[in-house]
């Protein structure tokens, strides 16, 4: 069928490029907008249906095209933002934030942790911790609190394996516009917001995850100049420039002497959590523990605790590694 060629190859281009060749695209065709190039649909649906509808074909068809390997930066922007102000012709890349899983996996795999096994059952990661356990009702009575999975190698699992549970969304996950699991989600959002960078560098999710990626390059070993080149190597694909590398290295130096004056403790994991209620039919309230046994047998991941003043201090250049542009969007 024609059409649900059309439709896929329509995401596909939506997934890579931000925006879809036909809007709308739960609504493909007469109820949808019009394609701003119906000639390049048809090109790649065909292309698509002679390939055997390999998804890996299409995807290596669009990802190795001259419009996706075009530069961010247009000759004439202002010329172009005149007669192009909705970024339809693709006379330049516009560069595409991210989406929430696509971060979370990114910070994994340059921090060394993503687990890159395929299937198997939904996974639990790790979530901020008053988040996840905040009460939540179901059918008139309280739901579990979240637990994470005891084993680092099963939170670090890829985002697609991780469990979706409609009343108890990430927070992580929901300050970048990750979708509601209610409705049907044509196409993301991709807002910029103050609370996202208090997400990435205030959360401790983005530090354990700079820790990590620190604690990877450490035990590389090699000199200073080596290793923040290296941690540009990985989470840029390039080499550091020269001022960068002179700007990390300050950095780091100046992080050390900060962490060298600090102290962590262990982090304590609650093993339950106090819930209060009212009894249906006498209306009097009571109290009741539920445990948390999955804290019994956890093993938390590498804390600073764990670390001393200079690999905290590399794990700062890290973070700011992380929050950059150059990380979060494809360009």
């Amino acid at each position: 069928n024609p059409l649900t060629a059309r439709v896929m190859v329509n995401r596909v281009w939506q997934w890579h490029f931000g925006q879809p060749l036909a809007g709308n695209p739960n609504n493909f065709g007469a109820t949808g907008k019009k394609p701003t190039h119906p000639e390049l649909l048809d090109y790649l649906a065909t292309k698509f249906i002679d390939s055997g509808w390999s998804v890996k074909q299409l995807h290596r068809l669009v990802l190795r095209s001259e419009a996706y390997r075009r530069s961010t930066q247009h000759p004439e922007p202002q010329k172009l933002a005149d007669q192009d102000p909705h970024a339809t012709s693709y006379a330049a890349f516009r560069p595409r934030r991210l989406d929430a899983e696509e971060l979370r996996d990114a910070m994994l795999l340059v921090s060394g942790e993503l687990n890159p096994t395929l299937g198997g059952i939904p996974v639990r990661p790790e979530m901020n911790l008053e988040a996840a356990l905040q009460p939540r009702q179901v059918m008139g009575t309280f739901a579990e609190a979240w637990q994470p999975s005891p084993l680092p190698e099963q939170r670090h699992r890829r985002s697609i394996y991780a469990l979706r549970l409609r009343g108890q969304r990430d927070p992580f996950q929901e300050v970048f516009n990750a979708p509601s699991p209610d409705l049907s989600c044509e196409a993301r959002e991709a807002s910029t917001v103050t609370p996202q960078v208090f997400a990435m560098f205030n959360s401790e999710i983005s530090f354990d995850r700079a820790l990590a990626f620190a604690h990877r390059l450490q035990q590389s070993g090699g000199s200073r100049e080596q290793i923040v080149d290296r941690m540009f190597q990985q989470a840029y694909g390039r080499a550091a420039r020269p001022a960068e590398l002179a700007a990390c290295l300050e950095h780091w130096t100046k992080m050390t002497a900060r962490h060298e004056r600090l102290k962590f403790d262990p982090p304590v994991y609650p093993r339950e959590v106090v819930r209060e209620a009212v009894e249906e039919n006498t209306g009097e309230k009571f109290t009741f523990a539920e445990p948390l046994e999955v804290y019994a047998d956890f093993v938390p991941d590498l804390k600073p605790a764990d670390a001393d003043a200079a690999l905290r201090g590399l794990a700062e250049v890290g973070l700011v590694v992380l929050n950059s542009n150059e990380f979060v969007y494809v360009y």
